[in-house]
């Protein structure tokens, strides 16, 4: 059973909204045997994920698999399969820090083959976030066609 780990900075933007999309493509595909989790690097206690996630989920009749943020921990990195990041800085902090990250990082936009981040929508209004969904999409896809 694959493990998939999404990883952002705070864990209220980016990361919660790939995992919950990547988990719906994943059950749409029939895989049904995969496991997926969203963290953050630096999360702050007690905050939640920014509602603009729930709120542009909804619009695809689906809800974040969290409310409240997570943080990244390294028994998460040693059960992942894969760590997917948003940026490159992640990926690399977590390769330099992390032992278990090496090998199984990679920033999601890598998995189409395009050496950029996926920015950051968090307090910048609902239309940044559909922008920043697009811009996940492809490699969400071919990610779960991949896994088939």
């Amino acid at each position: 059973m694959p493990n998939i780990l999404f990883i952002c900075g705070s864990n209220r933007s980016r990361s919660p909204l790939a995992a919950a999309y990547f988990q719906h493509l994943a059950q749409e595909a029939g895989l049904s045997d995969i496991t997926v989790l969203s963290a953050g690097i630096k999360t702050r206690p007690g905050d939640l994920i920014c509602p603009e996630v729930t709120e542009l989920l909804a619009e695809y009749n689906l809800n974040p698999l969290q409310v409240g943020t997570c943080q990244m921990l390294v028994k998460m990195l040693k059960s992942a399969d894969l760590v997917l990041c948003m940026t490159r800085d992640q990926k690399q902090h977590l390769e330099k820090n992390y032992l278990s990250a090496r090998r199984k990082t990679k920033t999601l936009l890598s998995i189409l083959k395009i050496d950029q981040d996926v920015f950051d929508p968090c307090n910048q209004g609902l239309e940044r976030f559909r922008q920043c969904l697009t811009m996940m999409k492809p490699a969400l896809r071919v990610l779960a066609e991949r896994l088939r």
